[in-house]
């Protein structure tokens, strides 16, 4: 009889754990889309996957990047609670698994968020020594080296490298192309990437209009501007900086000369 209970415990588990994944999968497609309807639909999914299955580490990695998102694209009412947020799943990620190299490009930029460069340097480093052909942390890393911390021109080399291990790139590795070059002063490229990236993305209507501002483009950049003002009117540029956080010093300098050129607050 024990056995046949503990068999039956076994699957019980076994199927939670399936079912958990499946939202996980679930989430990641409502995470991707960067919207403010998808990213609280992703938080949604990664916290009952992660009711499920406490010990899946990758659902703990985009529960963070889904409150990051919050945070940096002003989704949420309190920016702080969200930066908590933000660190509490990513500090269980990292504690189940401080292999995990997006978990701990992840912490990297929360470092960045709460002021210690240092720290994000470190984790940094450790995660591209724990991923080297990952894909999806080499184009974080990419953002995470032109906008927070490190050597800002690591970042096209990173970004360029991830898209040759994954030519099926999704959106968001465009953005984080656009991004990128933007911060690189390669305006008429990033605007390029940055059309093939997510449409929904208050953070890629930003860059577009601060690309489009530094081309000489006023026109196209009000466009942008009008946009942001209409479907994402909590959104600013300072939040972005602050939430993302950008604290690079020649990137936060690029972002808010931009801003002037095309009048977005």
């Amino acid at each position: 009889r024990w056995r046949d209970e503990q068999r039956l415990a076994d699957l019980a588990i076994g199927q939670a754990s399936l079912r958990a994944y499946d939202l996980y999968l679930l989430g990641v497609e409502q995470h991707n889309t960067f919207s403010r309807a998808g990213n609280a639909e992703a938080i949604r999914l990664f916290s009952r996957a992660l009711e499920l299955d406490p010990t899946l580490v990758r659902a703990w990695t985009e529960l963070a990047y889904a409150y990051s998102i919050e945070a940096g694209n002003c989704f949420g009412r309190d920016p702080r609670a969200s930066i908590e947020k933000w660190r509490a799943a990513v500090e269980n990620a990292i504690r189940l698994d401080p292999f995990d190299s997006s978990a701990c490009n992840c912490f990297g930029d929360l470092m960045g968020c709460l002021g210690d460069l240092d720290a994000a340097e470190r984790a940094y480093k450790r995660a591209y020594e724990c991923g080297p052909n990952h894909a999806d942390t080499l184009a974080l890393l990419a953002g995470s080296k032109a906008l927070v911390a490190g050597d800002p021109a690591e970042a096209i080399p990173l970004i360029e490298r991830a898209m040759r291990l994954n030519p099926l790139a999704p959106p968001w590795y465009f953005g984080m192309q656009g991004r990128v070059l933007f911060c690189a002063g390669r305006h008429r490229e990033a605007i390029a990437a940055l059309r093939r990236s997510t449409p929904d993305s208050p953070n890629v209507l930003m860059f577009l209009a601060l690309s489009h501002a530094a081309s000489g483009e006023s026109a196209e950049a009000a466009g942008f501007v009008a946009r942001l003002a209409a479907e994402f009117p909590d959104f600013s540029v300072e939040g972005f900086i602050s939430g993302y956080p950008v604290t690079n010093p020649e990137a936060v300098r690029a972002i808010r000369d931009a801003a002037k050129l095309a009048g977005l607050g």
